[in-house]
C-alpha cells in the first residue's frame, strides 16, 4: 500500500529529528556560554575599589611624593657617606701618627728642662716638630691642648680632680697628654687634670 511507510523511511525521519534536536541543543549551549562569558566580562570590568576617582588620584599623588622623598633621603645619605669617607679616609693613619707626635712632645719637654742641652739640636727638633704639626694640619689634624679652659667631656678625659683656689671649678689645670681632632671629629681625647672647689 501507498500509505504504509517503509522501515527505511521511518529510520530516516527519526535520524533527521534527532539531528535537529542535537543542533538545537548545541545552539542553546553556545548561547548560554556566550551569556556567561558576557556576564563574566561585565563583572571583571566593574572596579573592585569602591573609592571615588578623586580619592584614588590623591592616594597615588601621596604615594609618588613619599617615594620621591625616600629617594631624596637615600641620595642625601649616600652623598654624606661618600663625603665622610673622603674626609676621614686618613683617620687610621692619623691615629698611628699620634704616637710620633707624643714622642716628639716628650723629647722637647726633656730637652728644655735639661741643663747644658745642645741648643742647635733643640732648635732643629723644634723645627721638625713644627713641620710635622703643620703637615698634619694641612690634612685636617689639629691638637687639643686645653690648659685654662672649661672641662668639656666631648674633648677631654679627666684623669684626676684637684682642689684649687686659683682656678674656677671645672677648669683644666694641666694636660697630661694632648688630644687630637680630624676635621672636627675627636680621634683622641686630651687627658687632663681638672680643678674643683677648694675645701
Amino acid at each position: 500500500m501507498a500509505d504504509e511507510k517503509s522501515p527505511v523511511d521511518e529510520e530516516g525521519i527519526k535520524s533527521e529529528a534527532s539531528t535537529g534536536e542535537a543542533e538545537t541543543h548545541e545552539e542553546a549551549t553556545v548561547e548560554s556560554e556566550h551569556d556567561v562569558s558576557e556576564s563574566d566580562a561585565e563583572t571583571q570590568a566593574e572596579p573592585t575599589d569602591t573609592a571615588s576617582p578623586e580619592t584614588q588620584i590623591e592616594e597615588l599623588k601621596e604615594s609618588v611624593l613619599r617615594a620621591q622623598a625616600e629617594l631624596l633621603n637615600v641620595r642625601r645619605r649616600a652623598e654624606r657617606d661618600v663625603e665622610n669617607a673622603h674626609r676621614y679616609a686618613i683617620e687610621k693613619f692619623a691615629k698611628d701618627l699620634l704616637a710620633v707626635l707624643d714622642s716628639m712632645d716628650r723629647a722637647l719637654e726633656l730637652a728644655r728642662t735639661t741643663d747644658g742641652f745642645d741648643m742647635a739640636m733643640l732648635e732643629g727638633t723644634e723645627m721638625t716638630h713644627k713641620l710635622l704639626l703643620d703637615t698634619a694640619a694641612k690634612h685636617g689634624v689639629e691638637a687639643i691642648d686645653p690648659v685654662g679652659v672649661a672641662f668639656d667631656p666631648k674633648e677631654h678625659q679627666a684623669m684626676s680632680m684637684v682642689p684649687s683656689a686659683e682656678h674656677a671649678p671645672n677648669t683644666v689645670m694641666a694636660v697630661m697628654q694632648k688630644g687630637y681632632k680630624l676635621e672636627g671629629r675627636v680621634i683622641r681625647a686630651a687627658m687632663v687634670v681638672v680643678s674643683q672647689a677648694a675645701n
